[in-house]
């Protein structure tokens, strides 16, 4: 189930007062309307369109890196156009598939009523990320929203961890980083954080593993105690 024990990481968390989760592969479930995006924006490019699996390989870094590794390409103006087209479709359609992960809301409403501060730290961007918490209903349960545009820097750099901390008045040891990549893990670590992977995701979890999260779980209702 996880490293220490399903019994440590309900412990642990008596002691966290901060909860910041990644968003795609964590709290939401967007893999369709992502491909649809870039599939949009591959037909618009002249492309043909690749498989949902293949594209949702290339998500958790960002809408850039996204369509670089779609377009396996370096073309600085193909992949700018891209992006454009990516964003396009996606402001226009951001949630018409996209659902809530099991237990996801679960949690979310129990941390709020223990009062707990919680926080989304991802890589997408932050405008189209609070579109979606607020189509999918969660927005009252979420204190802040940390995009991949809002500091210079995106996960795994430390920055957008820390500056979530800092609008949320929460200190690093008192503070928990939940994802489903390696991106996660590392900029929760960076940032002296506690981590918890989640194996049910986007990411390659292998990898995220090497990193040694705290915890590893396959469902957030193991976080609900």
């Amino acid at each position: 189930m996880d490293r220490q024990g399903n019994t440590k990481i309900s412990g642990i968390q008596a002691e966290v007062e901060t909860f910041l989760f990644d968003l795609d592969g964590t709290l939401i479930d967007s893999s369709k309307d992502i491909a649809t995006a870039v599939n949009y924006a591959l037909e618009n490019l002249g492309r043909s369109p690749i498989p949902e699996e293949e594209i949702i390989k290339h998500v958790g870094y960002g809408g850039r890196k996204l369509m670089e590794g779609v377009l396996k390409t370096e073309d600085e103006n193909l992949i700018k156009e891209g992006v454009r087209l990516f964003r396009e479709y996606y402001f226009k359609n951001p949630a018409q598939h996209t659902v809530l992960y099991p237990y996801a809301e679960e949690l979310l409403i129990k941390l709020k009523k223990e009062g707990k501060k919680t926080g989304i730290v991802t890589n997408k961007y932050e405008d189209i990320s609070r579109e979606i918490i607020q189509k999918i209903g969660i927005q009252k349960l979420i204190d802040v929203v940390i995009g991949g545009d809002t500091t210079n820097k995106k996960k795994p750099e430390p920055e957008p961890v820390l500056f979530a901390l800092e609008k949320l008045g929460s200190f690093p040891a008192a503070s928990i980083m939940i994802g489903d990549s390696e991106a996660d893990i590392q900029a929760g670590k960076n940032a002296g954080l506690k981590t918890v992977l989640v194996t049910y995701g986007f990411g390659k979890t292998d990898l995220a593993l090497s990193f040694e999260p705290d915890f590893v779980i396959k469902s957030l209702k193991d976080m609900l105690w």
